[in-house]
């Protein structure tokens, strides 16, 4: 009996328009005949884009990649709102005469950039209690929905046609951007609702690479898939790397936290409980860690200090 190769890596799946993530997910573990996939954040069922899916061992990061900052092109279509906040959902309100100017758009806009506060939209799989959002919607229940602070690290605008605006955004991770289109479409006095959406990146994962569901297929059946097949290592590349000394493998391969005595290369721009990865002699890579001094206190640390408490161990086959 022939044994099937374990399969262990980050794909990055371009999700189609009316999937949703989970459909994604079922479609790949079909494809690739394994179980173990998860995505690293949900997309919702209209939009398309960069959909990174975890297989394997690599379950083990996908909330490292989660954390990762996104991209998005946004298209707002301008005096019509729905109780989705996107085009799927019922209309709710239309302003015929819009009279909005560019030039109005883009005094607005960076009222949305850094730090602001958002309601998660009621069909969202945001949890209250337990259960999702968007079940309680359709039930026609009515929940209050504290807001959240996400941050919003540019909002660029692209094209003005109204009613349909085209933007750019960049932000952290858990930034609704229906929320954001419907925010805008409220300061701007008419009203507005999320018309198309494309991830365009999610931390290191980019539209460059990127693979259709089919292509997927044909790989696999071409006995071609490791050709797309990200190794964890590569996947969690955009952390900043912290090097030991080869003493210290065997320490950190069984949960131990390190010593600053330990360390051979430290950068020199870590904030303290920043996440990093843990690089052996030969830079492969051994944990994940948190660290407990920022970078200009290291110097000054005592050799016994600690200055890497673990947070995810790997093998040596990561």
């Amino acid at each position: 009996m022939v044994m099937k190769p374990e399969v262990h890596g980050v794909l990055n799946i371009n999700k189609p328009a009316g999937m949703t993530s989970h459909d994604v997910v079922d479609a790949v573990r079909k494809i690739l005949g394994v179980r173990r996939v998860g995505h690293t954040g949900t997309l919702d069922p209209q939009a398309t884009g960069v959909l990174p899916l975890c297989v394997g061992r690599a379950t083990r990061i996908a909330q490292f990649l989660t954390q990762a900052d996104k991209e998005y092109l946004m298209t707002l279509r301008l005096g019509v709102t729905t109780d989705t906040l996107d085009a799927a959902g019922k209309e709710t309100g239309r302003v015929e005469d819009i009279r909005v100017r560019r030039e109005d758009l883009l005094a607005i806009l960076p009222r949305f950039v850094g730090e602001i506060q958002q309601v998660p939209p009621i069909f969202s799989a945001k949890k209250y209690r337990g259960e999702r959002l968007y079940r309680l919607a359709r039930r026609g229940e009515k929940v209050e929905r504290p807001p959240v602070a996400v941050r919003v690290h540019g909002l660029e605008l692209l094209e003005f046609t109204p009613p349909f605006v085209r933007l750019r955004a960049t932000c952290s991770k858990g930034t609704y951007a229906r929320s954001l289109c419907d925010d805008i479409g409220r300061a701007l006095g008419c009203g507005g609702h999320l018309h198309a959406l494309t991830r365009t990146r999610s931390g290191r994962f980019s539209l460059d690479g990127i693979l259709t569901l089919e292509a997927l297929e044909a790989r696999v059946r071409e006995g071609r898939l490791p050709e797309v097949l990200i190794p964890i290592a590569d996947a969690l590349a955009h952390l900043p790397a912290v090097r030991v000394a080869p003493e210290a493998g065997r320490l950190i391969l069984h949960g131990g936290a390190v010593a600053a005595a330990l360390v051979v290369q430290f950068p020199g721009d870590l904030a303290r409980g920043a996440l990093v990865r843990v690089l052996g002699f030969r830079k492969q890579l051994l944990s994940l860690a948190e660290t407990t001094v920022a970078s200009p206190d290291f110097a000054a640390c005592e050799p016994t200090r600690v200055v890497l408490q673990p947070v995810r161990v790997f093998s040596s086959a990561a």
